[in-house]
């Protein structure tokens, strides 16, 4: 079997009712039916589909998976449950709020046949409206969030902010949170699915309450707001976590970036290049442009980018536990 090659990744595209037309200008899509994007997934790997290759033959990211996870993935990077991607990334068009919730650590995640799920949310648009909601306020009890869950009550409890773009929030299992309105984020996240919802701002959808319960952590989240720390050469490390790690890079002229052992994501926020690599002529470089997500595996060892003018993105690489 031969070793996968860098590709770019297809996305889906998911309305949801608290969505905007954000992203679809934003990647340049069209939708007829009219209805509002909430969320476009750039890399996936879940039981109901994966991120097909462009230009690929129909070949997706489960199917690099099968064939050879170690060149894929890394030495040290384990597959997500099920064997599947280790991570999910996506953007969110959180046009209204988003219901209050939480994500389940990894025992708890196990009895439900899935993974923990810790995130972390890029802000890249805000209006003056915006808001973005991180755990509850100091001094609240647990007594008093149990008590005003699936209420009003429950609002005045919670902890939020005003973001703004570049703002970045680390939200780990057990942190009850919310988007919106008003907010554009990249999401990148370990694969799992698993979501309890606390609170619903009264739009009466499914809640629940038990699991929620016992997932969640009460008490201030002062660590949820992470500082981007500068890097020379025009890039910024955004956050780093055991399960994830993202960049912000510019480039103004040809670059070379190395995977250091382990899967990259690259998400282009603006601009268009050529990637290369060392393939012995076989492979031509693949055309970026804005709004791509592209997968370079592990065993590539580097890439080369050569931008067509002014090049920004995201360099997403996941967490190594021994």
């Amino acid at each position: 079997m031969p070793e996968p090659i860098p590709a770019v990744l297809e996305s889906r595209v998911l309305p949801k009712p608290w969505g905007g037309r954000a992203l679809l200008d934003a990647l340049g899509l069209q939708r007829a039916d009219g209805q509002p994007i909430g969320e476009v997934w750039e890399a996936f790997d879940r039981p109901d589909g994966a991120s097909a290759l462009r230009g690929g033959g129909g070949r997706t990211l489960r199917d690099l998976m099968r064939e050879d996870p170690d060149a894929l993935l890394g030495r040290g990077v384990r597959p997500a449950a099920g064997g599947l991607f280790p991570l999910l990334v996506k953007r969110i068009d959180a046009n209204e709020r988003l219901s209050v919730q939480v994500h389940p650590g990894a025992e708890q995640a196990r009895e439900h046949g899935d993974g923990p799920k810790n995130e972390a949310w890029i802000v890249l648009e805000a209006r003056e409206d915006a808001r973005i909601v991180c755990g509850f306020k100091e001094g609240v009890t647990r007594v008093q969030v149990e008590a005003a869950f699936d209420s009003p009550a429950l609002e005045p409890l919670l902890d939020s902010f005003r973001p703004v773009p570049w703002d970045v929030f680390r939200i780990d299992a057990g942190v009850v949170h919310s988007i919106g309105p008003g907010v554009v984020v990249y999401e990148v996240q370990q694969n799992s699915d698993l979501t309890f919802r606390i609170y619903d701002w009264g739009r009466g959808r499914e809640l629940h309450l038990d699991a929620a319960r016992r997932a969640m952590r009460v008490g201030g989240a002062s660590d949820a707001i992470v500082v981007p720390e500068p890097i020379d050469g025009g890039s910024w490390w955004l956050i780093r976590t055991p399960d994830f790690s993202v960049r912000r890079l510019r480039c103004d002229g040809p670059s070379t970036l190395g995977t250091e052992g382990s899967f990259k994501l690259g998400t282009v926020l603006s601009g268009a290049a050529a990637l290369g690599w060392r393939s012995g002529g076989q492979h031509p470089p693949l055309a970026l442009r804005t709004g791509d997500t592209f997968l370079v595996p592990a065993c590539v060892g580097s890439v080369f980018l050569s931008p067509i003018g002014s090049f920004e993105m995201l360099w997403t690489a996941p967490g190594v536990r021994s």
